[in-house]
This record gives C-alpha cells, sequence and structure tokens, in this order.
C-alpha cells in the first residue's frame, strides 16, 4: 500500500469516527451509560445527610390515626400552628391545594400560614390550550398563595430511562421563571425585607436542570403528621429545623427511581430533601454544554488515531484503553471536584468500535504487503520449497521470512564487497544516520561504536577531523587528508533513501602538492636572487666599449635563466590560482600595455598602434592575466620585428556575445618548426632578438583556455605573424 493512499484510508477512518460521534451524541444513543457512568460519579460527589432537614409524613399510621384522605383543611391548619410552636425555621408543605373545600377550613388553612409567616406552597403545571407551549400554570387557592412566604413548582421529569436525576431549578415561559419548590423556599428565607412584595431572584438561578447526588432512601428524619398533631415530639427537636410535609403514603404519593448508589424507589417529599440539602450544601451537579462532550470525544478520537499512526498494534490497544480510562476518570473526576458533568460515553464507544476496524485494515495492508513484496523480491524460493501456516497470514509470513533470509544472505555478500573496497566506505541512512561501514572507515573513526547509531556529523566531530566543504575533502586529526566523494542511492520509492560516503586517502598528492608549491616559492625567490645578482655584477662588464665576450655571455645566459624562472612560475601559478572576474574595460587594458610596451619599442624604433573602439568594450575577465597576456604578446612582436616596423594592438567587438583582441607584427614569422605546435612549452632556444624560454604563449593559451576563449595565429615569413584571441563577454568562470 502506498504511503498517500495509507494516509487516506487513515483520513476516511478518523472521519468517520468522527461523524459516528457527532450523530451519536446528537441521538443521545450512549445516554443510559452515560447515566450509569452519572450515578457512579453522584454517589461519590454525595454530600452529608443533612441534620436540619426533617420530613413530616403523610405516611400509613398518621391515615390510621386521623382519617382517610384528603383531609381536612383545619387538620392541616392544625398541623402547621404545631410546627410554628414547636419553632421549626421553614415549612414546605410538599400538598398541592388546587381546588376549594369548606370556606372554614379554608380561611383557617390561610390564617395559619399568615400567622406562621415562613410556608412554602407548591404549585404545578397543567395541560391548557391556546397558551404557550398548551401549558399554564396551576397555583393554589389564592386564600392560600397570597399569606405563604414563596410558592415554588414541583415539577420533575425523569430521564429516558425512568430515572430521576436532574431538577428544573428555574423554569421560564416568556418573561416569567418560576422556581422550583426548594430553591424557592431557600431564595425566601435569604430575602431582604426592604425588598418589594414578589420580587423573584430567579434571575439569578441557572435555566438549566441541576443533577442532586442523592443520599440512600430512609437517610432523613422522618416524623408522622399525626405525631405532630398530637404533640407526640422531644420538646426543642424541630427547633430551627426546616420542614418537608409531605405524604409518603403508598398509593398516595408520588414515586421515583433515583440513584443513590443502587438504583432505589423514593417517595417524592423525600427527593426534594436530597434537593434541598445539595442546595445549601452547594452540591448540585451541573451538565456541560453539548460542544463540550463533542470536543471531548473529537479531541479523544484524535488522539487515538494519532496513536494508531504511530505505533504498534498492541500499543494502539494500550493506548486505546488507556485513553478510555482517562476519559472516564476525569469525567467522573469532574463531578466529584467541580460539579461539571460530561458525558463520555459516546466517545468510549466509538473508540472500542475504532480500533478493531482500524486493525482490520492494517491486518488487509499487511496482507497484501506481504504479496506485494514477496513478488516484488527479486530473490525465489526452491521450486520444492513451500511456504508452512495454518492460514493464509501465516503462509505469506513464512514465505516473506524465507525471502528474508535469502536477502540477508545477498546482503553478507555485500558487506563482503564493501570489506573488500580500497576506499573507506560509510553507508548513511535518510536522516544521516551510520548505518554500515568497512574496516578502513572504523580504523579512521575509532572513537565511535556502530551499535550506538551515530550521526556522521556527530563521527567527523568524535573524531576531531575537519570537513572543508569547498574542496570536498576531510583532514584526521593526524593531518592525512582525504577525498570525500557521495551518492544519493533510492531503495523501493522515489524519496533518497540514504548516502554512500567514500573517503579516499589523498594525503600523498597534498604533500606533493605542497612540495612543489614550495618549489615555485624557491624558483620565484631564491633561484631568481643570484641570477638577478649576476646580470647585476655584469652588465657593466658586457657594455664596456672593449667588450668582455665571457661575461657578456654570462650575463644574457642568466637572463634567460631568470626569464625561464619567472615564466615557469607564472604559468604555474595560473594553473593553481582562482580567478576573479569582473567587468572590465579591455580598451584600457590595450592603452596601458602599450604604454607599457612603449619603451623597447622605441629602443628598436617600432612604432606601436592601436585600433580600438570609439566606446569602452567591456567583458568579465580577470584583469591582471588579460594584462600579462598583452604584454607577452606585444614584447614578442617588438622582439622579432624589424627596426622601423610596426607592431598592431587592435580591440573590437565581434558581435554581442564575443570580442576579439589581436596583435600583429611585421617580423620574419614564426620559425618552421614552431608553426606546428605554437603554444608547446621550450618550443624557443636563444635568438638573435634575445633570450627565450618558449613559455610565453603557452601562458597566453592557458590563460584564454581560462577565460573559455579561442586563440588563432596566422604567420608568414613576409608578411609577419598575427594572434587573434577571441573571448566571451560574460565569462562563467574558471573551469579548472
Amino acid at each position: 500500500m502506498s504511503f498517500k493512499r495509507l494516509i487516506l484510508e487513515w483520513a476516511i477512518l478518523l472521519a468517520c469516527a468522527c461523524g459516528l460521534a457527532v450523530l451519536a451524541l446528537s441521538a443521545q444513543v450512549t445516554n443510559r451509560m452515560d447515566g450509569r457512568l452519572l450515578d457512579f460519579s453522584t454517589w461519590l460527589a454525595n454530600g452529608p445527610v443533612s441534620d436540619d432537614i426533617v420530613i413530616v409524613a403523610i405516611d400509613d399510621y398518621s391515615l390510621n390515626r386521623i382519617g382517610a384522605w384528603p383531609w381536612s383543611r383545619q387538620t392541616h391548619a392544625q398541623l402547621v400552628r404545631e410546627l410554628d410552636e414547636a419553632g421549626a425555621q421553614s415549612i414546605l408543605f410538599d400538598v398541592l391545594f388546587l381546588e376549594p373545600t369548606e370556606a372554614k377550613a379554608d380561611t383557617a388553612l390561610a390564617n395559619a400560614i399568615r400567622d406562621s409567616g415562613k410556608v412554602i406552597l407548591p404549585h404545578t403545571f397543567a395541560a391548557q390550550e391556546n397558551s404557550e407551549n398548551n401549558v399554564a400554570v396551576a397555583y393554589p387557592l389564592e386564600i392560600l398563595r397570597a399569606p405563604a412566604l414563596a410558592v415554588g413548582h414541583v415539577y420533575t421529569e425523569p430521564d429516558q430511562d425512568g430515572i430521576l436525576r436532574r431538577f428544573d431549578l428555574a423554569l421560564q415561559s416568556g418573561d416569567d421563571v418560576f422556581l422550583q419548590f426548594a430553591m424557592a423556599a431557600l431564595q425566601a428565607g435569604s430575602a431582604d425585607e426592604d425588598d418589594p412584595p414578589g420580587k423573584s431572584a430567579g434571575a439569578n438561578v441557572p435555566k438549566r436542570k441541576a443533577i442532586v447526588p442523592f443520599n440512600p432512601a430512609g437517610s432523613y428524619a422522618v416524623i408522622p403528621a399525626a405525631n405532630i398533631l398530637d404533640s407526640d415530639i422531644p420538646r426543642g427537636f424541630l427547633e430551627g429545623k426546616t420542614i418537608i410535609i409531605g405524604a409518603i403514603a403508598p398509593g398516595l404519593s408520588d414515586r421515583y427511581f433515583v440513584p443513590s448508589g443502587r438504583v432505589e424507589i423514593m417517595s417524592g417529599v423525600e427527593t426534594q430533601a436530597n434537593l434541598l440539602a445539595a442546595i445549601k450544601q452547594g452540591n448540585l451537579i451541573y451538565e456541560a454544554d453539548s460542544r463540550w462532550p463533542l470536543a471531548l470525544s473529537l479531541l479523544a478520537i484524535l488522539a487515538q488515531f494519532l496513536a494508531f499512526w504511530r505505533l504498534n498494534p498492541r500499543r494502539g490497544l494500550y493506548a486505546t484503553v488507556a485513553l478510555i480510562i482517562a476519559m472516564l476518570t476525569l469525567s467522573v473526576g469532574l463531578v466529584v471536584a467541580a460539579g461539571v458533568w460530561i458525558p463520555v460515553a459516546t466517545a468510549a464507544v466509538v473508540m472500542l468500535l475504532a480500533y478493531p476496524l482500524w486493525s482490520w485494515r492494517r491486518l488487509t495492508t499487511v496482507s497484501e504487503y506481504l504479496d506485494r513484496e514477496a513478488g516484488r523480491l527479486p530473490h525465489q524460493l526452491p521450486e520444492n520449497t513451500e511456504a508452512g501456516g495454518f492460514d493464509i497470514i501465516a503462509q505469506q509470513v513464512d514465505r516473506m521470512r524465507k525471502l528474508i533470509s535469502s536477502v540477508s544472505d545477498s546482503f553478507t555478500f555485500l558487506q563482503q564487497v564493501i570489506e573488500l573496497a580500497p576506499d573507506a566506505i560509510i553507508v548513511l541512512d535518510r536522516d544521516g544516520v551510520v548505518q554500515m561501514m568497512n574496516q578502513k572507515a572504523d580504523l579512521l573513526f575509532t572513537e565511535w561504536d556502530l551499535a550506538d547509531r551515530p550521526a556522521f556529523g556527530e563521527v567527523v566531530l568524535l573524531a576531531n577531523a575537519i570537513i572543508d566543504n569547498e574542496k570536498g575533502e576531510l583532514t584526521s586529526k593526524d593531518g592525512d587528508v582525504f577525498l570525500m566523494a557521495s551518492a544519493d542511492f533510492v531503495a523501493s520509492d522515489s524519496a533518497k533513501s540514504g548516502q554512500i560516503v567514500a573517503l579516499r586517502d589523498i594525503s600523498q598528492i597534498r604533500r606533493r602538492e605542497t612540495e612543489r608549491a614550495e618549489m615555485l616559492e624557491f624558483l620565484s625567490h631564491d633561484m631568481r636572487t643570484p641570477q638577478v645578482a649576476i646580470i647585476g655584477l655584469t652588465k657593466g662588464a658586457a657594455s664596456d666599449a672593449v667588450g668582455n665576450d665571457r661575461l657578456r655571455r654570462i650575463r644574457t645566459q642568466a637572463e634567460r635563466t631568470l626569464k625561464l624562472a619567472d615564466d615557469f612560475v607564472q604559468l604555474a601559478r595560473l594553473e593553481e590560482a582562482a580567478l576573479y572576474f569582473e567587468d572590465t574595460d579591455l580598451s584600457a587594458l590595450a592603452e596601458e600595455a602599450c604604454d607599457r610596451a612603449y619603451s623597447l619599442a622605441k629602443k628598436k624604433g617600432i612604432t606601436v598602434t592601436q585600433e580600438l573602439s570609439e566606446m569602452p568594450v567591456f567583458a568579465w575577465v580577470e584583469a591582471s592575466l588579460i594584462a600579462r597576456l598583452l604584454d607577452n604578446l606585444l614584447g614578442n612582436a617588438i622582439k622579432y620585428s624589424p627596426g622601423k616596423s610596426v607592431v598592431m594592438l587592435s580591440v573590437r567587438e565581434m558581435d554581442d556575445e564575443n570580442v576579439v583582441l589581436a596583435v600583429s607584427d611585421e617580423g620574419p614569422g614564426l620559425p618552421t618548426e614552431r608553426l606546428a605546435d605554437p603554444f608547446a612549452r621550450f618550443g624557443a632556444h636563444e635568438t638573435k632578438a634575445g633570450p627565450s624560454a618558449g613559455l610565453g604563449l603557452t601562458f597566453v593559451q592557458r590563460t584564454v583556455q581560462k577565460h573559455h576563449g579561442t586563440i588563432e595565429v596566422v604567420s608568414h615569413s613576409t608578411t609577419g605573424t598575427k594572434f587573434s584571441i577571441e573571448l566571451p563577454k560574460n565569462a562563467p568562470g574558471e573551469l579548472g
């Protein structure tokens, strides 16, 4: 499988997993699983049972003592007065008084509520057509509602699995806010006396469901209502307590399944007690915005798929399990520590489904790869060798194992070839890490171990070697010089797979070059000095009128030796020195050369003329070399021309790309033996014109070659000699 296809499949599976998570969250597919996790979290987060909350129960015992339900509202009035006299802090009367009864009884209860000043009554919602949401508020009787300290709704709605976990602390309909029963009691108890009547603090209550961590059923103190009416309670027991009056008798009370460590049935009045305690203790839990579960799910799935990409299947499984555990821990931890609930079951389910799907794709890929690679390998198994194994995958693995063994033998052969190479050989991977080397390389770099997988740069650094990238050379700490040659190689794809570096020992060559440089220094200085001295000592005697033929001959040979040394040194330096091209006016160089030749030409009565363009002629050249070239050509022309002849130097543009320099004379022309190869070294000897070493024209030829130009010689005994040099205007530089 190609890398692009693998990336594509990985991206497709990732997109599918993320899409599945989005759909599952929007459809609430995993709500039951999230509910179980939430139940466990709330069980860990539930607070202590509040001692200041007491339930006054309308139970079977009270029904037997007082009578069948419904009781007279005078009985309810007596119950309120008894609780008020017992010192109750607030009374939450969880009984709906929606319909009128006897006026005297209703008035008695209203008076009791007014005299107490601490009674909170419930209300509910009823279906009503032609109203907002087809729902209308069902308040208690106005005669009872008016004197009540507060009124709150007792609307509850279990989750999809039938378990009650959440309460609406504030329901909003248009501009109206309806506080929950327990929240209304707390709000009324904390309101300032200066607040205007009817002011609601509902705006400060979250308009979302609050999750209650329930304590087990029966955790709160329960007193039968009959005992209150009979004053059959210890004095001071109810003082300062919050009283919740409600029915718990079977068939009379509303009952709910609630999570309290385990799912159990709890009466509505006890759920109100748990809610009230959670509000007072600040122990309510709120579900995070829907964007958070989505973001956490997508992030976890992305982390899982990154682990799939980077890890092997076993570690990918470990990573998946670790991510799921981390999400579950985070979800539970946020409930316990911060009161925030983020459902994560969707992400966990999607990740559990993603692992086998990706593993299947991996297995398919491995199977295809084994078949493809086995067919691509040049090695073939013997005909009588069959791949063994229980299934197709095992057979593919066995066949690949045998092929790899064959390739390993070839690899051993390759190692032996590298070992026998005359140069130090180092093989690097695409990251520059040393993978293989022969013994010569190992002896050169003894400070490192191949098992440490060092990079080539580290190897060089540890060996105190120096690399000159410009010259392509490596110098060891012992001073040995190696020429570095490298080549990239490609294994199976179009990308660079590695590099082979060969180090050839050129220490002897460099030592010879050093000796050559020292020889040039010797010729240019140590050998010139005595020759100049000889010329100086013999100059006066050789020009004496009497003449001294021996001294004159000595001076001539000294001049010839000096000229030989100068020409040889200049030619040698030309071969080695780097050229620095610049845009140069060739006409100016020609004029300067003519000026320098004036003195020599005047002595022989020779006229040096110039044929130059009116406009400057520019070209990219090494100015010093072109100047010496012109000096050589003009010097030779003057030297070999007869008196009163003319030597001409011309500079002109040949076309837009080239220029031509020409030097012509009216001399006898080149000797016959020189015409065959005018630029050969040591082509001339002593002549009447003076001593010559035969290196001047060689210098001229090499200078022209360095400038990527051409030179042409036309010579005749009657018309003289003409050197024509064609140079490009834009020379790219020295080629060597």
